[in-house]
């Protein structure tokens, strides 16, 4: 079994078998090896560095993907157009019957699973009406606290909090010895005081991409091709051989012209 350079060389150090250029034969040995190049596993590391995308400020700039199929609704309605603000991270849902586009963004779908995950999380075993779910869905995200920025879409959209449902049924104190006039006033001035929370948050925010630039730009595996290079193409996006348990991951080899 070639199961990688170092493996084969240390097989044939334990035989006793020494030559001084056996690591450089060995890689020849697992190159030229048909069985090893169709069958060797899929390399999952990112091929570019990573290009983030910053917004200056709230509801600049939005990322819009496409959920979907669901089962068909009221309207025969099966598909979300979601689109999230890159700042505050809040979201927005429509649900529509068609689609006539591909529109896809690695922000949004991430949210796309979550709301997904949600709206399972909410439909009992009789339940299917999906779309009445959404609201609710939309607003759990709204008010949860985002790890990049330290906040909530809420909060940096409005300049406070959110009294969610559960303050209402299980009173907290901020509810239960509400003043009316106080609380206008308190709002006033936590509207005064957003700019400087979207800026706190805005650091945040670059501090956490930066970290996430450093760590995904550590496995990037640059790969480059010149003609007269011998390559295999990935069995699972062209394939041309059958992908069961035992099947190829990869075909070829093709000569790049």
């Amino acid at each position: 079994m070639h199961t990688g350079t170092r493996s084969v060389v240390a097989k044939a150090l334990r035989t006793e078998y020494y030559w001084t250029t056996m690591h450089k034969d060995a890689r020849a040995l697992i190159k030229a090896c048909q069985e090893c190049q169709v069958h060797k596993p899929v390399l999952r590391n990112p091929q570019e560095k990573l290009n983030l995308i910053i917004s200056p400020w709230p509801f600049y700039k939005w990322g819009i993907d496409i959920a979907g199929p669901f089962p068909e609704g009221p309207g025969k309605v099966k598909f979300l157009i979601v689109a999230m603000d890159y700042f505050t991270k809040w979201i927005e849902a429509k649900s529509v019957a068609t689609i006539t586009g591909n529109q896809t963004n690695g922000l949004v779908e991430r949210a796309n699973r979550s709301l997904g995950e949600g709206i399972k999380a909410r439909l009992g075993k009789d339940n299917k009406n999906w779309l009445e779910e959404i609201s609710h869905v939309l607003w759990a995200h709204r008010t949860m606290i985002k790890s990049s920025n330290g906040d909530t879409p809420f909060s940096l959209t409005y300049g406070t909090e959110a009294v969610i449902p559960a303050e209402i049924g299980m009173p907290t104190f901020r509810t239960a010895e509400v003043d009316v006039a106080e609380n206008d006033e308190a709002l006033e001035i936590n509207l005064e005081l957003l700019e400087e929370k979207r800026e706190q948050a805005a650091i945040r925010e670059a501090k956490s991409k930066r970290q996430m630039e450093k760590y995904y730009n550590i496995k990037v595996r640059n790969a480059s091709f010149k003609p007269g290079d011998l390559v295999y193409r990935s069995n699972e996006a062209s394939r041309v051989e059958d992908t069961g348990k035992l099947g190829p991951k990869w075909e070829g080899p093709y000569e790049v012209t």
